[in-house]
């Protein structure tokens, strides 16, 4: 991002990272791959991507400020979507930038409820992706 640029200049750049990330995973097939469906009607929350061949959600959060908050609150919309649909989340794959992700996402806390739902059958994955 260019030095001096506001918050909506970053707010745009993430969408469009975002929206281009989903639209090539559905390009790889668009049968298996759901973007954007919603956790229930009533709750106005969806998830990024499910693979429905893996029982796979993936979420993407392109700017790792704040990612410990959409870590958590992604974390909550798969045990709901687990509550309301016959076909569980396996897995949740979070995505996020790896110089403020990793300060925040490898700690005590988050690694302890990552294990914590490995018991409840939702195995947690943190992925780091790094701006070039």
């Amino acid at each position: 991002m260019r030095e001096g640029s506001n918050v909506s200049d970053h707010t745009r750049n993430a969408q469009a990272i975002a929206k281009a990330w989903r639209s090539a995973v559905h390009e790889l097939d668009p049968d298996r791959y759901q973007i954007e469906p919603l956790v229930g009607p009533d709750l106005d929350q969806r998830l990024d991507i499910l693979d429905t061949e893996t029982h796979t959600a993936y979420e993407f959060k392109v700017s790792g400020k704040n990612a410990t908050g959409e870590f958590y609150k992604d974390i909550v919309k798969v045990i709901v979507w687990n509550r309301r649909h016959k076909k569980s989340i396996v897995r949740l794959v979070f995505i996020t930038e790896e110089e403020w992700g990793r300060k925040y996402l490898n700690a005590p806390m988050p690694r302890e409820y990552v294990k914590y739902l490995e018991t409840h059958g939702l195995d947690v994955l943190v992925e780091y992706v790094r701006h070039a």
